[in-house]
C-alpha cells in the first residue's frame, strides 16, 4: 500500500476512536440529564410540607410509597446502623424506576413494622401520576403555602395504591 494510503487509514482510525469517545461522553451526559430530572421530580414530591391545603398529602397513598422508595435508594444502613452509600445502587435503582421494569423491590417502613413489595413499574406509575398532580396544581391555581414544616405521625399500617387520575 502506498504511504499516503496508510497514513489516510491511520487518520481515519484515529477519527473513529475520537468519535467513539465523544459518543460515550455524550451518552453519559444524556444519562446524567435523565437521572437529574428524575431526582428533581422525586424531590419535588417527597415530604412536601403541604399540598392542596392538605398537610398529610406527602404521607399518604402513592406519596408514602415514593418516600419509602427514596429511603430505600438513599438511606440504606449496615447491620451496625452505619450509613451505607453505594452510588452504583443509587444509579441502578433510579434507572430501574425510569425504565419502569417489572422487577419487585421490598420497601420497609421507617418503624420497620411494615414491608411493602412493589414493582418498579408500579413505582413509576405512582411517580408519574403524583408529579402530574403537582404540575396540574400550577395551572389550576391550587398553590401550596409552605409556612413551617409539619411533623407527621410516622406509623402507617395500611397502604392504598390510588389509581392514576383520569386523563
Amino acid at each position: 500500500m502506498p504511504m499516503i494510503g496508510a497514513r489516510f487509514y491511520s487518520q481515519l482510525d484515529g477519527a473513529q476512536m475520537r468519535s467513539d469517545v465523544i459518543e460515550e461522553e455524550l451518552a453519559k451526559e444524556v444519562q446524567n440529564g435523565r437521572l437529574f430530572r428524575l431526582l428533581a421530580k422525586l424531590n419535588t414530591i417527597c415530604e412536601r410540607p403541604e399540598f392542596a391545603m392538605d398537610p398529610a398529602w406527602a404521607e399518604t397513598g402513592d406519596r408514602y410509597l415514593l418516600k419509602l422508595f427514596r429511603d430505600y435508594v438513599f438511606h440504606q444502613v449496615t447491620e451496625t446502623g452505619a450509613a451505607w452509600v453505594d452510588m452504583a445502587h443509587i444509579v441502578q435503582c433510579l434507572n430501574k424506576l425510569d425504565a419502569g421494569v417489572p422487577e419487585k423491590v421490598s420497601l420497609m417502613s421507617r418503624d420497620e413494622q411494615n414491608v411493602l413489595v412493589v414493582s418498579y413499574a408500579d413505582l413509576k406509575m405512582c411517580f408519574e401520576a403524583t408529579y402530574a398532580e403537582i404540575q396540574s396544581s400550577e395551572t389550576t391555581g391550587h398553590h401550596t403555602h409552605s409556612h413551617t414544616p409539619h411533623h407527621h405521625h410516622q406509623h402507617h399500617h395500611h397502604h392504598q395504591v390510588l389509581p392514576p387520575p383520569p386523563t
